[in-house]
């Protein structure tokens, strides 16, 4: 699990700490209402929602494939309609 500090609540200042508990007894008795597949469920969400915030550096993007059809001896429109006869197929 990650640690993100505490959870803060709108309306509650940053270091409010009995509204930040309030919100988590809350946040427990709802969990505590829902059914075993339902607790999967938010399982998922959370790491969902955890993962989106995490910024993911972008990667360079590689053209390694160009040149590999070079010895294919046809244009670039029969290619594409052979592909298209591969995908009605």
């Amino acid at each position: 699990m990650v640690e993100n500090g505490p959870l803060r609540v709108s309306g509650c200042s940053k270091n409010d700490y009995i509204c930040n508990m309030k919100a988590i007894k809350n946040i427990e008795s709802k969990i505590n209402q829902l059914t075993p597949s339902l607790i999967g469920e938010l399982d998922r969400y959370l790491d969902y929602l955890i993962n989106k915030r995490i910024v993911r550096k972008s990667k360079r993007l590689k053209q390694d494939w160009a040149g590999g059809l070079k010895d294919i001896n046809m244009t670039s429109i029969e290619l594409q309609k052979k592909a298209l006869d591969w995908r009605q197929k």
